[in-house]
């Protein structure tokens, strides 16, 4: 083989060379930017709903809550809830009120202090066309009422769109959420909660009328699969403004 021949053919094996090594950069790029690599951890993905109610320190609401509970007439009843950082909250109503024990703020309770469980990714879902990241949190002390939450969450908007609670006081609880004109603060437009009647307490006078009467729910028939539900639309959020002492008193 020619000198001019030997040249020419380490010019050849050199480019190979190089494209391979630009190959092999490019993967390596690709593998280290990928979303496998840099996902999240469970409490990252919790921390972006906790940032979003960091930035609350106050809030009025009206909420209408609507139920649904079977061999019961429940109207429709207009309420008030105020709440004030770090966990005061109060709920005016005026007539007999039927809501889980747990507040309206449960899933920002729940979640905000990351060392008080363990949080764990089981998966992923899409909920209304939302790609949800599914964490279950397991609490430390086995004095709390939770024995297990698990929350479907939006990590890029930092919104918990479902939530399932099983406690020990009322059984298994499913919050749903929808937002709207509040999504900033996380705060939802809409919750509408599925509770187990067997283990649900309801308030006296109610529990007396759901042994002794024969009344359809709201819908006009009886449910059917033993379930509970009650909605609550929030609406005229004041947000950040300032509460008192007096906004608390009945």
């Amino acid at each position: 083989m020619s000198r001019f021949e030997n040249l020419s053919a380490d010019r050849q094996d050199w480019k190979l060379k190089a494209i391979t090594m630009r190959t092999i950069s490019l993967l390596l790029l690709t593998i280290y930017f990928s979303p496998f690599t840099s996902a999240q951890t469970p409490n990252q993905i919790i921390n972006t709903v906790n940032e979003r109610f960091e930035k609350i320190n106050d809030y009025k609401a009206d909420v209408t809550v609507t139920c649904n509970i079977p061999s019961i007439k429940i109207d429709p009843i207009k309420v008030k809830v105020i709440y004030k950082e770090p966990a005061k909250f109060k709920v005016k109503a005026a007539g007999i009120l039927v809501l889980p024990k747990q507040n309206v703020n449960i899933f920002f309770e729940t979640l905000k202090d990351t060392t008080a469980y363990t949080a764990v990714k089981t998966g992923e879902e899409i909920i209304n066309g939302v790609k949800t990241q599914i964490i279950n949190v397991i609490p430390m002390k086995d004095t709390a009422d939770l024995i297990l939450g698990k929350f479907w969450i939006d990590d890029a908007r930092g919104l918990v769109l479902k939530s399932q609670l099983t406690t020990k006081s009322q059984g298994t609880i499913l919050i749903e959420n929808t937002y709207g004109a509040e999504v900033v603060y996380g705060l939802p437009d809409k919750m509408l909660f599925t509770i187990e009647m067997q283990k649900f307490k309801l308030p006296k006078a109610m529990a007396l009328d759901l042994g002794t009467s024969s009344a359809k729910n709201e819908s006009g028939s009886t449910a059917d699969d033993g379930k509970g539900r009650i909605t609550l639309s929030f609406s005229n959020y004041i947000v950040n403004k300032g509460v008192t002492a007096q906004d608390f008193e009945e």
